[in-house]
């Protein structure tokens, strides 16, 4: 790790980043390939000697340009920009998955039940590979505030999943998570059972969902009902500290979560 260079973002053709964008290649660990972690720093980073605030997106290529997302962006850069204007800074860090045939695998905290779905059951080696390995390399080279207090996890789907699985599994360095559209249904249960059963997560926890997750009804309904269902798992321990966001007519895509992220990190970050 010790030879791995943070350099300015290679932005291809028809790129859409807004602001400065590092990246670090190269990340790995035993149980994840290489990868290409990258880096936002808000707009008074250079003039200034602030520590920031840091959250964490899962799925990084489809956070920052749409050159390179495989179905749209978040627009992340564009929505802390404006945040910024007032007053509300922080560090973003996209942590790209694994690829089509490891996204499932890396996002799901056990072996699939269903035969349909891809193998699961990587979800705790995730979590450590961002604690252990990436975690630590953006700590070293940035102004972080690096306790889990000032540290968010975020992501949509099975991304969603992962940030649960981070606060649940590394409280001590994840304090806020955002489930964005999280797909508990590819779990059976066993997302609801964890929270059900383990201490209330100390920060801020924002789960949403649209009325439109799937053209299949009865996904679409698991969805809605397995989100409502973690939420009142939780409202009475957590009270303020829980925010869930239901839209009938939001879909399944990039673009339903990108209109909900301002709200969401103004919460997560800044608990407004």
């Amino acid at each position: 790790m010790s030879k791995l260079a943070w350099q300015p973002y290679a932005a291809q053709k028809h790129s859409t980043v807004t602001g400065t964008l590092m990246q670090l290649a190269g990340v790995q660990d035993a149980h994840h390939p290489p990868r290409t972690v990258l880096v936002w720093l808000p707009p008074s980073y250079a003039a200034s000697q602030q520590h920031y605030p840091v959250i964490y997106f899962h799925d990084g290529q489809n956070v920052f340009d749409d050159a390179t997302s495989c179905s749209g962006e978040w627009h992340a850069d564009e929505i802390l920009t404006e945040l910024a204007a007032e007053g509300l800074e922080a560090i973003a860090v996209g942590v790209p998955n694994g690829g089509d045939d490891r996204r499932f695998y890396e996002y799901s905290p056990i072996p699939s039940a269903d035969s349909a779905l891809p193998l699961g059951g990587g979800g705790s080696d995730y979590v450590a590979y961002l604690a252990d390995t990436v975690k630590p390399l953006v700590d070293a080279e940035f102004r972080t505030l690096p306790d889990a207090a000032h540290t968010t996890v975020i992501g949509s789907s099975m991304g969603g999943v992962i940030s649960l699985q981070a606060i649940q599994q590394r409280p001590d360095v994840f304090g806020h998570a955002g489930l964005m559209s999280p797909a508990f249904w590819t779990n059976d249960g066993y997302s609801l059972e964890q929270t059900a059963l383990l201490p209330a997560p100390s920060g801020r926890i924002w789960v949403d969902v649209g009325g439109k997750e799937s053209d299949d009804p009865e996904r679409a309904s698991a969805y809605w009902q397995d989100a409502a269902q973690f939420a009142d798992l939780l409202r009475p321990r957590l009270a303020e500290r829980l925010r869930f966001v239901s839209d009938p007519d939001a879909i399944h895509h990039e673009t339903a979560w990108a209109k909900r992220l301002p709200a969401a990190l103004r919460f997560l970050v800044w608990g407004l």
